[in-house]
């Protein structure tokens, strides 16, 4: 079996339940009031397009993240699943994969919506002859960052569902992780390393977005994005193999 398999199929399950559906929904509602909001205050702004956008996505991904944790390892354990996935000879990592891929592919597939309600609120709820500026770099830029990050939140998810034992309790672990652990990390490193000192230090994630999309690409934080969700889903396949010998779900 491999990673994508398991992805297709995880990935069908989450969208189609109500975790899935509730948190997507929730966060295009909430994603488009918030763009909405953001469009009227930037008229006769130099505010660019692609950095409003890629603002008010990045603040919907972990909550989908928090809904696939709710779902992953976590449904699988209170149904019985991760019993016959223990006794199967399909290694650890494509489970994990798996998983961490079906998380990242909601993301995404949430960030392609929220760019196809962007452009219906650019050109029709904006008022007539009202323009912001915007370039096809800064879209490409946020995108990449946007994904990376979407990774990361994916990797965090699938280690939280292997560690917890409820889906409300994966679904909160996760938010709270995605929420306070890179504001600390940023006044971590700015303390240590000042010149590395953020304007938005307590949403580092976000400031990352929005000046990817104005054409400043934090190539660091894209590479530190890729190497801890590379590390949380190491942690997660080691997990995984250590309830396996254990003979344990819990």
């Amino acid at each position: 079996m491999m990673p994508l398999t398991v992805a297709r199929r995880d990935f069908s399950r989450l969208f189609r339940s109500s975790q899935g559906v509730l948190a997507l929904f929730l966060a295009l509602v909430g994603g488009n009031g918030l763009l909405l909001f953001l469009l009227r205050r930037a008229e006769g702004t130099a505010e660019s397009f692609a950095s409003l956008l890629g603002l008010t996505v990045s603040f919907g991904m972990p909550l989908l993240a928090a809904a696939a944790a709710s779902r992953g390892f976590t449904r699988d354990r209170e149904s019985g699943m991760m019993r016959l996935m223990f006794s199967t000879p399909v290694r650890a990592r494509t489970w994990v994969l798996g998983k961490a891929f079906a998380s990242w592919w909601l993301q995404c597939l949430y960030l392609i919506a929220m760019g196809v309600c962007g452009w219906i609120l650019a050109r029709w709820g904006l008022p007539a002859g009202a323009e912001l500026p915007g370039m096809w770099e800064g879209y490409l830029f946020a995108g990449v960052m946007l994904v990376l990050q979407a990774l990361l939140w994916a990797g965090v998810g699938t280690l939280v569902s292997l560690l917890t034992f409820g889906a409300a309790a994966a679904a909160f672990l996760t938010l709270l992780i995605c929420a306070i652990v890179p504001p600390c990390f940023a006044w971590a490193t700015a303390a240590v390393f000042p010149e590395l000192q953020t304007q938005w230090a307590w949403l580092p994630m976000q400031e990352a977005v929005y000046d990817s999309a104005g054409g400043i690409f934090d190539l660091r934080l894209a590479v530190g994005c890729l190497s801890f969700a590379a590390v949380m889903l190491y942690a997660a396949g080691f997990l995984f193999d250590a309830l396996r010998v254990c003979g344990r779900e819990r």
